[in-house]
């Protein structure tokens, strides 16, 4: 049997819709595929280092202060509102950094790591209690308020070690793009 020029351009037209068909549904994409975003290695050094610099060094100073002895409550309750602090300008810092979306897909880990950090200064917060002051007038036992000594709870715990994971995602991000960033 003797095949003709329309048969042949059937069969292969049905070949071709056939692989198209099976590339579809195992998910390979085609050789044509844009080529992935490239980030620069600057943007991705800035949001290395206020990791470091911001998140890391204010999670973890957290957990130092919340877990020191310390003879005055006021004290301790300053010292880890400076660290809390820290890990908020990292946040800010990092959004300020991705501006427009620069990191694909840093964006969403950020309010992760927005909320994980509210939390944890929440739970955190809630370790320090307020009393109000007592005395009887002017000099003699007129006390303020006083503030008391944290102790932590596993729920602080809890909420501290999220926010650290979440930390910990948007390392993962940012290794994952290393090697493929540009200069």
């Amino acid at each position: 049997m003797k095949q003709t020029q329309s048969s042949r351009t059937t069969r292969r037209l049905a070949y071709a819709v056939a692989a198209a068909a099976v590339c579809v549904s195992l998910g390979v994409a085609p050789s044509a595929a844009a080529d992935p975003v490239r980030v620069p290695c600057g943007v991705l050094d800035q949001v290395r280092e206020s990791l470091e610099n911001d998140i890391n060094a204010g999670i973890g100073g957290v957990r130092i202060v919340i877990s020191s002895p310390y003879a005055s409550g006021a004290a301790q309750q300053r010292d880890t509102n400076v660290k809390l602090a820290m890990i908020s300008h990292g946040v800010h810092y990092m959004e300020d950094v991705n501006g427009p979306g620069i990191v694909p897909g840093l964006a969403p880990e950020l309010v992760d790591l927005r909320r994980a950090s509210d939390d944890m200064r929440d739970a955190v917060g809630a370790l320090f209690v307020v009393s109000p002051g007592y005395g009887y007038g002017l000099g003699y036992g007129n006390y303020g308020p006083t503030v008391s000594n944290a102790w932590p709870q596993p729920s602080t715990w809890t909420a501290i070690d999220y926010a650290d994971q979440k930390k910990d995602d948007i390392y993962a991000l940012v290794n994952g793009l290393q090697g493929t960033c540009v200069p």
